[in-house]
């Protein structure tokens, strides 16, 4: 397919989300330059695969479908300048990398577009780029799935009383795809205007639009019902054995409600910081769990050993203790809570429109332009339009009138 023919992507991303926006643009004949480090590939090649040649995992050839690959050390000085040389004729420079990470390697904003003023420059995150979590590591299973509210939906459409962890993987072909969309609507707009836009795309973002109708159906509704305790369920079938961990887990809180755990590299600095969070800082030197093998090893101890320490406390104390946390983790939210998350109040993921019978809060767009997403317009009363756009044919008053007369328009 050759719909973006011509058009050429620096693509530094890792794992799924972003890297699948860069595939879908892939698809449609885009130039797409996937960079990786040379001691360090996308960890999605790992997860079911390995980094020889035709072996990487499914996910990884899915979402990375039709792109080149080189591996540049973008720490080194004469790295960057490789991906300055890659960035001077580029139209899209896509990046799943954090703002500390992008300043730290040189290929922030401000640093790409002094090589090129017209690119656009594309960033996908877990929560959005405005908010106290901007920064903050973001999975589909914990952005989109867990705090986006699809989780608890799904709980509650299904009758269960425990979140489902299997289903992964849905938020970031969905997000990827919405996010390839707005670049394309990017480029449409460079075209036509000569601005370069910035562009921005999350995972949370697109679940409260996916998840929009029951989000607005419970607006103003009375809370949930009380949460209660629950019984850890069995490990479901579907879970590869690489991912049970206890830092790939989910835990009831002392006031029964969910947080969600997801280690995915389980950095031993990740999890000696989880310790010292929790004041359990002798677990990080225990001797069953001193490294991820051990702690693999002996999943089910320090599981059970968590599920102690997350049931003493409530889900406001923890979201204070976890807050800097290294690791990634999110709770599992109701729709009733996305109006109020932070992150949906900083990037204005939802929006009241004016209407004649009062005030109506709506999701917009995942798509941010220049860090804003737009206030959404109302929606048309039936046929209020009609003589407008009847007069912009250059139809007269009374080719209208007579349309109306014999039924042909209203």
């Amino acid at each position: 397919m050759d719909i973006l023919k011509g058009i050429k992507v620096i693509d530094v991303t890792a794992y799924a989300f972003v890297p699948s926006a860069g595939g879908v643009l892939a698809h449609w004949g885009a130039d797409v330059i996937k960079v990786e480090s040379p001691h360090a590939p996308d960890p999605m090649r790992f997860i079911g695969g390995t980094a020889e040649p035709g072996k990487s995992s499914k996910t990884f050839k899915h979402y990375s479908r039709g792109k080149r690959s080189i591996a540049i050390n973008l720490a080194s000085d004469d790295g960057r300048e490789l991906l300055y040389r890659l960035v001077k004729d580029a139209d899209v420079f896509l990046t799943s990398y954090l703002a500390p990470t992008r300043k730290k390697l040189g290929i922030d904003v401000e640093n790409i577009r002094k090589i090129n003023p017209d690119i656009i420059y594309a960033r996908g995150s877990g929560h959005g780029p405005l908010g106290p979590d901007a920064d903050r590591p973001g999975y589909d299973a914990l952005s989109w799935w867990s705090r986006g509210s699809l989780s608890q939906s799904a709980m509650d459409m299904a009758k269960l009383e425990w979140p489902m962890m299997g289903m992964v993987g849905h938020g970031d072909g969905m997000s990827g795809l919405v996010f390839a969309g707005g670049i394309c609507a990017a480029l449409l707009n460079r075209a036509m205007t000569g601005k370069a836009r910035v562009v921005d795309s999350s995972l949370m973002g697109t679940a409260v639009w996916f998840n929009s109708l029951e989000i607005m159906q419970v607006h103003g509704v009375p809370q949930r019902p009380e949460p209660h305790k629950v019984e850890r369920p069995p490990i479901p079938k579907n879970v590869p054995p690489g991912m049970i961990s206890a830092l790939r887990s989910i835990y009831q809180t002392g006031d029964f409600r969910f947080l969600y755990l997801l280690f995915l590299g389980d950095d031993n600095r990740d999890y000696a910081d989880l310790c010292q969070r929790i004041d359990r800082p002798e677990l990080a030197s225990d001797e069953r769990f001193v490294d991820a093998k051990r702690r693999a090893a002996n999943s089910a101890e320090l599981t059970s050993i968590l599920e102690d320490v997350f049931a003493s406390r409530s889900l406001e104390e923890w979201k204070v203790a976890l807050a800097q946390a290294r690791g990634a983790w999110t709770v599992v939210q109701s729709p009733q809570e996305i109006l109020d998350d932070p992150q949906t109040i900083a990037n204005g993921y939802m929006r009241e429109v004016q209407y004649p019978d009062g005030g109506l809060m709506v999701p917009v767009p995942a798509m941010q332009f220049d860090e804003d997403a737009g206030d959404p317009p109302r929606a048309p009363d039936f046929a209020e339009h009609t003589d407008q756009i009847m007069a912009e044919m250059g139809c007269g008053e009374d080719e209208i009138a007579r349309l109306r007369g014999n039924g042909t328009i209203a």
